[in-house]
Order: structure tokens, then sequence, then C-alpha cells
């Protein structure tokens, strides 16, 4: 973390602040530096509390973008770290540029840029017939919309981890962070542990260095030590992995390699940052939480072959997706025109243009969304699931294949954890009061504390 970028970045805003400058352009730009520091592959706790001082009331860019929206419409002009790019907010056009990826609208500038260092064949960063093997690696190993062949063996996985917490009386952060990377461990290379390299690379590929060094590597030792961890694995794939999966389905270790990634920093977002949010606002949502309690509660005795049942759990889906759309794991979406092209011959645009579609606010519009900033799971349906304003994993050829996996690893928590500490018979669990009425942009995951207490 640069000491001095903080100091100036607070100095610039306090100056800003006295002066009282329009300071529109100073927003987006710092917003796109805390966007990225923060951390888009790993949290980033030192900046993660910077940003609550900064970005205080507005800490997702919401306020900015419906003041761009008011001000210039359907395509709002900005830059982005030195890109011209226009931010979409019609949700007419983010369908039809969804429904028509990678094809016409293929993988932004940007994200090229973000991650070639370590990820450059990734089906994210893909088009055209790359774009398509890689798509079906993916869709095969993540099992895309349905529930993963493997099922069972992460909730028992999930199950023998929880179990460690039975008499925990306090859990936090690093609590959610280490079960992520044993996680990984477990669902990408099936192995007990896995080398800390194989984490550290994504702190130090999320570094805005990348936008501003055209010649950025990567610490060439734990780069070494990261490919040579991950090539061990591809050699010699574990039974019940998602490695020996792809393996099975391509010749190609070095197609495998560039998709491994795109695994790893998921799954540990997914405890890491989901979680532990979850049940932050399930603790300060106590109708809501009873309701959940009483649909855990109404399955049979708890046992290690009721994986499919905990699929089936729909309220907890819906806490889920819920909470998914106040605090998204997917900030942006970029993408570049292929070819010239026009919105409802209205707006005309170059091959080349680049579009950004912000999901946060998308996902907290209130055209489509009733009382937006409110925790409410109820308002869940399957038809809201495939609408384009419900963006959590994205929507049309290149929404997430990993959605329904994502989304299961995080019910098989929360049951497990329900049943293992009894919470709402024996134990109950508190956490910090947060403002229920106007749901944070942003809710820290670094700052989520949970107590349990005896009942």
């Amino acid at each position: 973390m640069n000491i001095y970028l903080i100091i100036f970045i607070i100095f610039l805003f306090i100056i800003l602040t006295i002066i009282n400058i329009d300071y529109e352009q100073f927003n987006i730009w710092l917003l796109n530096k805390l966007l990225v520091l923060r951390g888009i592959l790993t949290p980033n706790c030192n900046w993660y509390a910077i940003s609550d001082i900064l970005l205080k009331n507005d800490a997702a860019g919401i306020n900015l973008y419906n003041y761009y929206k008011k001000k210039y419409g359907d395509f709002a002009p900005t830059y982005m770290f030195g890109k011209k790019i226009n931010v979409v907010t019609n949700n007419k056009y983010i369908k039809i540029i969804l429904d028509n990826s990678p094809n016409l609208f293929s993988v932004g500038e940007l994200k090229i840029t973000f991650f070639k260092s370590f990820m450059a064949k990734n089906v994210g960063v893909s088009k055209g017939c790359p774009w398509k093997r890689r798509r079906y690696i993916n869709e095969m190993a993540l099992v895309s919309d349905r529930l993963h062949i493997y099922s069972n063996k992460y909730n028992n996985d999930i199950i023998n981890q929880v179990i460690r917490w039975k008499y925990k009386k306090v859990i936090q952060y690093q609590d959610f962070l280490n079960l992520g990377k044993k996680m990984v461990a477990k669902i990408v290379f099936n192995t007990e542990k896995i080398s800390d390299d194989i984490f550290k690379i994504f702190s130090e590929a999320n570094s805005i260095k990348v936008f501003s060094n055209s010649k950025f590597k990567l610490n060439k030792k734990l780069y070494n030590n990261y490919i040579k961890t991950l090539n061990y694995y591809i050699n010699n794939p574990r039974p019940k992995s998602l490695v020996d999966i792809c393996m099975k389905l391509t010749n190609d270790k070095e197609e495998v390699l560039h998709q491994i990634p795109h695994f790893i920093f998921p799954i540990v977002g997914i405890f890491a940052t989901v979680v532990p949010r979850l049940l932050l606002l399930l603790c300060n949502h106590k109708k809501v939480f009873s309701k959940l309690l009483q649909e855990i509660n109404s399955m049979n005795d708890y046992n290690i072959n009721n994986y499919e049942e905990i699929y089936k759990l729909t309220y907890l889906r819906k806490c889920v997706l819920e909470t998914l759309r106040l605090n998204n794991s997917v900030v942006t979406t970029f993408r570049t025109l292929e070819k010239n092209y026009t919105f409802d011959n209205k707006y005309n645009f170059k091959k080349g243009e680049q579009f950004l579609i912000l999901n946060y606010p998308v996902l907290r519009e209130k055209e489509f969304f009733k009382e937006p900033n409110k925790f409410i799971p109820s308002r869940w349906n399957s038809k809201m699931e495939k609408s384009y304003y419900a963006i959590s994993f994205n929507q049309g050829p290149q929404k997430c294949p990993g959605k329904e996996l994502a989304i299961y690893l995080a019910q098989s928590f929360v049951y497990n954890l329900i049943k293992i500490k009894n919470i709402g018979e024996k134990e109950m669990i508190t956490s910090h009061k947060i403002n229920i009425k106007e749901i944070p942009q942003i809710l820290n995951p670094c700052k989520i504390k949970f107590h349990f207490y005896s009942l």
C-alpha cells in the first residue's frame, strides 16, 4: 500500500471540499482508483478503510452514476484510466450489448489490460473461436445452470471446515478468508492445502500500475511459484477437482492454466465477502432471519447426504441473490464494439468504441426494484433472475458459468453453520448494526465480525 498516495488523496479531497470546487471529474478519478485498489480480485483491507473515509456516502458510485444518467442520458461519456468510455445507463441497450457479446461487443480494452499479466488466455478476455473453446471448458467444469456433480463432496468439505468453528465465540474476516482458501484447495485442486503464492498472485496483479505501465510484470519469483504449482496439478490432476474435469476436456495444458485463476478468486470471494455480508444482513433483519431459520429447520434431521435439499432451499437462495444485488461481486462490465453500430437509429458508434456497464447502480435501479436500497429477499423469483436488470452474474452468452455453483456454496455454508452451531435454538449470532433503510453501497468485509452466545 502506497502511503504517499493515500496522504495525497486525503489532502486533495480536503482541499477540494474547503474551496467548494465542482469536483465531478475528481470523484470519477478517485472512484476509478478505489474500485481497483479495494480489490477486484481479492479484498485489500487497507484500501477498504481508505474508501470508507473518502467514499462513505457513495462507495460504489451509485449517486455519481445517477447524476451522469440524468445529465447525459442513455450513454454517458467519461474517462477511466485515461481511456474514453461510454457508460451505458439504459437497460434496453445493456440487454443489446450483453445479448451480442462477445461477437459484436467483445471484451473491453481495460479488462484485457488488467488480466494480461497472468491470465491473458482466459475465457473472460477472449472472443471468436478461442472464446467458444474456452467457454465450453468453463461450462463443463463448473456445470453451468444446474447443481454441480460434486456438490455432495463440496457440502461435506464445508461441513468439515465449519465444524471446527463449533465452539468459536467470535468469527471475523481472517476466518472467512482462510475458509475461502481451504475451499479453493478442495474444489479446484482437491487437496488439503495449496501454496499461498496461488493467492498472493491476485494481490500482486490487483494494481492500478497495470493501467499506467505498459511493461508491468508480476514479481518474478512469486509468478514462477504460481505457475509451478498450477502446472503440478495440471500434470497430476486429482480426481473430483475442477482441474481434473478440465483436463478430461482438452489436451491443451496452457489453455487450462489460464482458466484456473478464474475459478480461484471467485471461490475465495464467496467465502471472504459474500457469506459474511449475507450473515451481517441477516443479523440486522430479524424477521428475515427467523423465516430462514424456519425453512432450514423444516428439513429432515441434519446429515451429510442432504446436499440436494440444501440446493432446493428457495428462501435461502433468495437471501443469497438479494445480498449479491445489494453488494455484488462483479463491479464493472467492459465491452469493445467490433464494427460500426447504431442503437435504435439514434446513437451511432464506430468500431473500437468502449462501453462500460456499472453493475452496482443497475442492481439498485429504482425503475426495476421497489425500495432498491432495502434487503428484501422475497422480491426474487425465476422471472427476475432472468431479467437484464438482475445482472449480479450478468446475462446473455457471457453470463457467469459458475452462477449455480456460487449460489450453492453460499447456501451450503449458511445451512451448515446454522445446523452445526444450532443457531436459533441453542445459540444466537450477532454483529454490528447497519442502516437497514439504506443498506450501504459497500459493506466492508474486513470490518465484519460475528459473536455467538448461548440462549
